[in-house]
Order: C-alpha cells, then sequence, then structure tokens
C-alpha cells in the first residue's frame, strides 16, 4: 500500500470512528391531540470543540419518536420541530469523548396556537448600568411566562402585549444574534415583545444592549414600566447611585467589579422610575508626611510592646533597668520569691485576707533581719573605714556613740 492510501484509510476510519460516537432521540408529543407529533420535520444543530457547525434534519415516525445516529463527538447540540409554521425548541445538550453511553434522550411537547395574550406576564426584568470608555452602558434582560397551555402570537395591527421599556436617549439596540429576534420591534423607546411565548416560566427571554449617547457626564436616567413586572433587579457599577423606590440590596460582584444592587416587586404598569448615578471623585493619596508620621507612631508602638516586658521584669525585681550589671542582695532575691508565692497562694484561694497580711509582715520582718546581717557581713567596699574613740574603742558599723565611754563618734 502506498504512502497515500495509508492515509486515506485512517482518514476514514477516523471519519467512521466520529460518526459512530453519539446517538440522538426522543419523542414529540402534543397535550391534547394524540397524532400531532407524527410526520414532522425535526433538526439537530450542534458544534464540535473546534466550533465547527453540524447541521441534521429527519422525520419523526407515526408515534413522534425521532433519532439522529453518527452524531460527532464530543460536541454539543440543540434540537427543534416544525409544526404549524413555527419552531419549537426541544432542548440542548452535550456529549463528551469520554462518555461511556453516547446516547441522548430529549423529549418535547408541541402546543397550538392562540392570540389571546392573557395568560402572559414579565415575570422578571433585570437592568444592568456601567461605564465604560467614558460613556454608560445599559443591558436589559427580559423574561416572560405564559400559564396557559398555547403558544401565544399577537400580529399587528393588535397592541402588542408585552412591553419592555428603553431608556430615553439610547443607541443603536444590540442583540446576541446582531438584530432583534422575531416577534420583537422597537417602537418609541419600547421594545414590543408580540410572540411566539412558549407555554411556562421562561416563554420567552430577550437581551438587549445599548449606549446612552447624550450621556457623557453624571447619568440621569429612568425606569419605564409599560407592563407590570413581577421582578424588577437593577445593577449599577459602583458610584454614587439613588434608585428612587427601590429597595437596595447586597452588592453583587461580577468580573472584578463591584454592582450596586436595588430591587422591586410588583411594579404596576405605567411606572418610571427615576435613576441618578453620580461618578465618585478618586481616591486621594495620604500626604507623605502623614505617611510618615504614622510609620514613625507604629515604630514606636512595637518598639514599646517589645520592650515592655523587659521593663516590667527588671521592676519585679527592684531595680532600674540601667542596674542590671548590679549583684542582687540574696535576702532582696528571697524576699520577692516569698512574696511572689504569698501572692499567688493568696489568688489562687488557698489563704484569706488575714493569714496573707500576718504572712506579708513575717516576711517584712525576716527581710529586714536578713539584711541587716549581710550589711554586717559584707559592707560596701568602698564605705571609709570607722574612725577609733578617743577611748581607744573600735565602733561598730552603724553606732553613733562610743558603747565604753558614751562620747559622739
Amino acid at each position: 500500500m502506498t504512502l497515500r492510501g495509508a492515509l486515506l484509510a485512517l482518514a476514514v476510519l477516523a471519519c467512521a470512528a466520529n460518526a459512530r460516537a453519539a446517538t440522538l432521540e426522543g419523542r414529540i408529543t402534543h397535550p391534547t391531540k394524540p397524532g400531532a407529533g407524527a410526520k414532522l420535520l425535526v433538526e439537530v444543530l450542534g458544534l464540535d470543540k473546534e466550533e465547527h457547525p453540524i447541521s441534521r434534519s429527519t422525520t419523526s415516525d407515526a408515534t413522534g419518536h425521532y433519532r439522529f445516529d453518527n452524531l460527532p463527538a464530543p460536541a454539543a447540540y440543540l434540537v427543534r420541530a416544525h409544526y404549524e409554521g413555527l419552531s419549537f425548541p426541544g432542548g440542548s445538550t452535550a456529549f463528551r469523548s469520554t462518555d461511556a453511553t453516547q446516547t441522548q434522550t430529549l423529549d418535547f411537547k408541541i402546543y397550538d396556537q392562540t392570540t389571546d395574550p392573557s395568560a402572559l406576564r414579565v415575570s422578571s426584568l433585570q437592568w444592568v448600568i456601567a461605564r465604560n470608555a467614558g460613556v454608560w452602558r445599559v443591558q436589559e434582560t427580559v423574561s416572560v411566562a405564559n400559564s396557559s397551555d398555547h403558544v401565544v402570537l399577537v400580529p399587528p395591527p393588535a397592541p402588542a402585549p408585552v412591553g419592555v421599556g428603553l431608556a430615553s436617549g439610547h443607541g443603536q439596540l444590540d442583540t446576541f444574534m446582531g438584530q432583534l429576534p422575531n416577534g420583537v420591534m422597537e417602537k418609541d423607546s419600547v421594545a414590543e415583545i408580540r410572540g411566539p411565548v412558549f407555554p411556562g416560566d421562561q416563554g420567552f427571554s430577550f437581551q438587549v444592549e445599548y449606549d446612552l449617547e447624550q450621556q457623557k457626564g453624571d447619568l440621569a436616567t429612568e425606569i419605564a414600566v409599560p407592563t407590570a413586572v413581577e421582578d424588577l433587579s437593577v445593577y449599577v457599577q459602583d458610584f454614587g447611585v439613588d434608585a428612587g423606590e427601590l429597595h437596595p440590596a447586597r452588592p453583587a460582584r461580577q468580573d472584578d467589579q463591584i454592582y450596586q444592587a436595588f430591587l422591586g416587586f410588583d411594579v404596576p404598569a405605567g411606572t418610571r422610575l427615576p435613576v441618578r448615578v453620580r461618578i465618585l471623585p478618586p481616591a486621594q493619596p495620604w500626604p507623605q508626611t502623614l505617611v510618615i508620621l504614622l510609620a514613625a507612631l507604629g515604630a514606636g508602638a512595637l518598639l514599646y510592646y517589645v520592650a515592655a516586658p523587659l521593663v516590667r521584669e527588671a521592676r519585679a525585681r527592684g531595680r532600674r533597668p540601667d542596674e542590671s550589671l548590679e549583684p542582687e542582695s540574696p535576702a532582696k532575691a528571697a524576699l520577692a520569691a516569698a512574696l511572689h508565692d504569698l501572692e499567688h497562694d493568696f489568688e489562687t484561694g488557698k489563704l484569706s485576707v488575714e493569714d496573707r497580711e500576718r504572712l506579708r509582715a513575717d516576711l517584712r520582718r525576716e527581710a529586714i533581719a536578713a539584711l541587716a546581717r549581710e550589711r554586717a557581713s559584707h559592707p560596701k567596699p568602698d564605705a571609709a573605714p570607722p574612725v577609733a574613740c578617743s577611748c581607744g574603742r573600735v565602733p561598730t558599723p552603724g553606732d553613733r556613740f562610743c558603747a565604753a565611754c558614751g562620747n559622739p563618734l
């Protein structure tokens, strides 16, 4: 076999392996019509790990069952079915190369249509206000719920059942797909939603972004509510914010940015909520002299806490810190140790107040006597030798009168 033939064989095997990698199947049903899911066009759309698009189609059988074999994996897929001119989303799934079972099941429903919007409500509306390159930018996300078992679609010239207010003076509307989705149009700073709105709490979701071209400094705008909103949330990048009647909530963090949060509940139609955002001045650096002074104070405090134990220990021994080289008297040391033990016994409850005072007096008497004996046996080296009395007797240290003749010394 030539090299070209070997490469061709490897490519065929690789394609065959991918083609057998995954299977996606499911069943399409209708809540009131048992055979409505039969013979419908079903499509699967996907992206592989290199973001290459994948598109397949098939037809459901008489029971509404569909099946896609030989789907590449790893990849992510979504499925949809066409019924009475509408495309019904059937959910999404993903296949990984490490999955032991390469079969996924997505069952979903189809519904009949109605033009009655009475079952629609705006379940949530979110505003995110941020500032980028000196321009204020707003992102709005809305969810419309449908409590009926029909798809609501209201064509013109009937009034739009749902309206979402846009900030006055907004710029071009940006969406995920680059254009407004089907059933949405902008009119007089209101995004009108006509459907299709599918049954469920997430019957229709819509997100739009725009710049406020006329607002270059502080922001002054308002949130208009043409259709009643159950849950309203406003997130504003960390500036000075006045959100009027909205309730402040816990700040949120996203992409290393802090957002002030405000909430509103059951906001009636026709409400206008003013929002004012003030750009806060940048933080001023501390003067250098103040920084130096604070550093000096901190160093002094550190020195005090380090040296204080040493000073206290020196004082407890009965001498000044600069007298640490002076030899300590044995009598003083014994007295200090005995007093320390006495205080410890008193604090721990071993001695009463009377016993403590009595023992302290005894210790003082014993210490005075011991100090007298030390002075008598160890006179100071620099003390002058005693002078003999005129009668010839040598006095003892501390005598003021001669013990033999009584003359003053």
